[in-house]
């Protein structure tokens, strides 16, 4: 009877100590994302003069993922994830010190934004994939879904502050006043991953393969699991024409809205703001629900929403829409890390998180296609543009993946 009422019992990520100091630590950092992704944007726009220097800058921000994903991927499998995350960490504190007072001289180049973008790309390519993976360890699998949907909560939330805070404090003191906080909120994640004591049997010894062999079977679960294939490429797509419309944004807030650096740090607010409801939505989903048809569905919004953000001309209306578009953004994001990581062996779950940074590497792509098309057309064609793609993006993958359409058949477990 007592082993029939544990397993009834019900099974929350708060529940683990470990999982709570790891939700915390992802609280700071992303806090520490959101204040930077906001400050150096606007860094660009106003150093490099439009919407092309913003793309660029992104686009050095995401290459990154391109080519260094599936190794942190790997690398989080082998190693020590927590240690994995320090270094990000102690890498991340004087970058942006240097960062900070190459702006305060007034001697900041494009050319040095792109470089430190790039780097900070760098962080966030190791980081992901140790915390994702980091998430599972400290959670029971039964638990799987809701710790990666609270943690998106959080970090979502969170970011939206560092956003919000972004757009408060660059009128008041400045872009270098932004990175300084951006570093002691690094030192603080830091000092709260230290405390972290998780499992370490998936780094165990026994008939481990080398770097290179670990690094290629990341590789061939794109195409070795159909599941792992179809998410891939849908994420791809949602890259390079969704997220990108991050690069229309400061041209759209400054030149369209007529708002400045508060709206771009409105803008990104909400963006955050929606993505913290729409995966704390995801959290309190009954484990029967079917993830496949719920990714259908937002993708199919994603690409309505931006096509509505084109057409705004208020702050307050932009703002509105952004909420859906972070709402799609969240969901979508959160949906297929929890199912490429359900698609996968336990044992290789970091090279699976791996797979889904390398799909984030096409982000440049999308972010000089969009800088190109805001600086030929404006920030709404542009938006227009690649909402319209998008739309017909989610209509072919509901045409080809049946169970990504409601009451389409199940896509298989690994192994059945």
């Amino acid at each position: 009877m007592a082993r029939s009422a544990t397993l009834c019992a019900p099974v929350t990520p708060f529940s683990s100590p470990q999982y709570r100091r790891l939700w915390l630590s992802s609280l700071v950092t992303s806090g520490a994302t959101g204040l930077e992704r906001t400050a150096t944007a606007w860094l660009a726009l106003e150093a490099g003069g439009g919407g092309l220097a913003v793309g660029i800058t992104l686009a050095a921000r995401m290459l990154p993922s391109l080519l260094f994903g599936l190794a942190a991927g790997t690398l989080a499998d082998r190693h020590d994830r927590r240690r994995q995350l320090l270094v990000v960490a102690a890498a991340g504190l004087p970058l942006m010190l240097l960062l900070g007072w190459l702006v305060a001289t007034g001697f900041v180049r494009t050319w040095q934004i792109v470089v430190f973008a790039f780097a900070a790309g760098c962080l966030q390519a190791f980081d992901v994939p140790a915390r994702q993976a980091l998430i599972l360890d400290t959670v029971p699998r039964a638990a799987a879904s809701s710790a990666v949907a609270l943690s998106a909560v959080g970090t979502r939330l969170t970011i939206a502050a560092g956003a919000f805070g972004a757009g408060l404090l660059i009128p008041l003191a400045g872009v270098p006043a932004c990175y300084a906080v951006v570093a002691g909120l690094f030192a603080t994640g830091a000092l709260m991953v230290s405390t972290l004591r998780v499992r370490s049997d998936h780094r165990s010894d026994a008939a481990r393969p080398s770097f290179s062999r670990a690094l290629r079977s990341a590789a061939r679960l794109v195409v070795d699991l159909p599941a792992v294939r179809t998410l891939s490429i849908a994420g791809i797509v949602c890259e390079v024409f969704a997220f990108s419309h991050q690069t229309a944004l400061p041209v759209l807030a400054r030149d369209v809205l007529a708002a400045g650096a508060e709206g771009l740090g409105t803008l990104n607010g909400a963006a955050q703001v929606g993505g913290t409801l729409a995966v704390a939505s995801l959290s309190l989903l009954p484990a029967r629900v079917r993830l496949e048809p719920l990714m259908g569905a937002v993708f199919v919004f994603y690409g309505a929403a931006i096509v509505a953000l084109a057409s705004t001309d208020t702050l307050l209306a932009a703002a509105a829409v952004m909420l859906l578009i972070g709402g799609c953004a969240g969901a979508f994001d959160t949906l297929q890390q929890t199912l490429i990581q359900l698609a996968v062996p336990e044992e290789q779950r970091g090279r699976a998180v791996g797979v889904w940074v390398l799909g984030l590497g096409s982000a440049p792509l999308g972010h000089v296609e969009t800088g190109l098309m805001v600086a030929a057309i404006g920030a709404p064609g542009a938006l227009t543009f690649n909402g319209l793609l998008v739309l017909a993006s989610a209509g072919i993958l509901l045409a080809r993946a049946p169970a990504y359409r409601p009451g389409g058949q199940p896509a298989r477990s690994p192994g059945h």
